[in-house]
């Protein structure tokens, strides 16, 4: 007799039975796939609400404390995460994490999703500002004052000021990162318009002197200034012309009537050199008549030496400020 063998129809046979991996089961609705974080802090098994105040507790919560500030090594007020704008978007983050095991694959190794986190950039400059106005120190320009006829200078002053940008990416980077226990707030040096004084002219009529100073040198020059009937005037002036060898025009004055004009020359009243100031008229200048140097003899202007007017002539410019007293 033959042998008959039946077969019966055998199924798919499971995964596991073919060596192969099970497929993991998908998360429970409304709950996060085990294996998830949000920036590292696990949110697997969590429910939605869950896994945002674990977020927040652990992540956003230490990020919104105060950051320790420093500038010149002194202590300053601390900044404050949520007053300059620090938000993270949880929420975001929380929907990210449920796709995985869901629409999305989740790795065997897990997954961590990122969170989206910010601070406003105006917001901590407009703090650092407020606390840079009161411990920063303000350049100061060099300056001269006259204390009688003496030049007395005040010479100028770098200052330190806040470098506003690098301490806004330092501050922000402490708050959302908090790798340091406290930032010191960079420094910027505030260099001063004027860092010398000079040159000036200060003439002492009482004394018939006449100093030229810059950035602490001074040459003093003696001079003649003007007859109790003619004073030189006394005021804040500056220099405004400057001539070579000029020719003198007499003034419209009773006691230059009928002098004429007068070329350059050993006798232009004026010398070789004609340095003319604000005031009306009135300069410094060189003189043949030498001998009236040390006294008021002029209608005004004041009188030197010739060498000495050249020599002037060559150390002022053009609005050099020329104080008589």
């Amino acid at each position: 007799m033959t042998a008959v063998v039946v077969v019966a129809a055998v199924g798919a046979l499971p995964a596991a039975a073919l060596g192969q991996d099970p497929a993991p089961a998908p998360p429970a609705p409304g709950v996060v796939a085990a294996g998830v974080s949000i920036a590292g802090v696990p949110v697997g098994g969590l429910t939605e609400a869950a896994a945002a105040q674990a977020v927040i507790a652990q992540y956003v919560a230490p990020r919104r404390g105060p950051v320790a500030i420093t500038f010149r090594g002194r202590n300053l007020k601390p900044i404050d995460p949520v007053k300059v704008g620090y938000v993270a978007n949880v929420a975001y983050a929380v929907q990210v994490a449920m796709i995985y095991g869901r629409t999305k694959a989740l790795p065997p190794e897990g997954v961590t999703v990122p969170l989206k986190e910010k601070v406003n950039r105006t917001k901590v400059i407009a703090t650092l500002k407020m606390r840079a106005s009161s411990n920063s120190v303000p350049s100061r320009n060099a300056s001269l004052r006259l204390k009688g006829a003496t030049p007395v200078v005040t010479k100028a002053r770098v200052g330190i000021t806040v470098n506003l940008a690098a301490s806004a990416k330092a501050v922000e980077r402490a708050i959302l990162v908090r790798d340091r226990p406290r930032v010191s707030l960079a420094q910027k040096r505030l260099i001063p318009a004027v860092r010398s004084v000079g040159p000036v002219v200060i003439v002492d009529r009482a004394n018939f002197r006449l100093t030229w100073y810059k950035a602490g040198k001074k040459i003093v020059f003696p001079v003649a200034v003007g007859t109790t009937a003619h004073p030189t005037p006394t005021g804040n002036f500056s220099v405004i012309q400057k001539q070579k060898n000029p020719t003198w025009f007499p003034p419209d004055s009773p006691w230059a009537a009928g002098l004429g004009p007068v070329p350059p020359g050993v006798n232009n009243p004026l010398g070789t050199r004609w340095i003319g100031t604000s005031a009306p008229a009135i300069g410094m200048h060189g003189t043949p008549s030498s001998g009236s140097i040390g006294s008021r003899a002029s209608h005004g202007c004041i009188r030197m030496y010739i060498g000495d007017a050249e020599r002037l002539y060559e150390l002022v410019d053009i609005g050099t400020p020329v104080y008589i007293r």
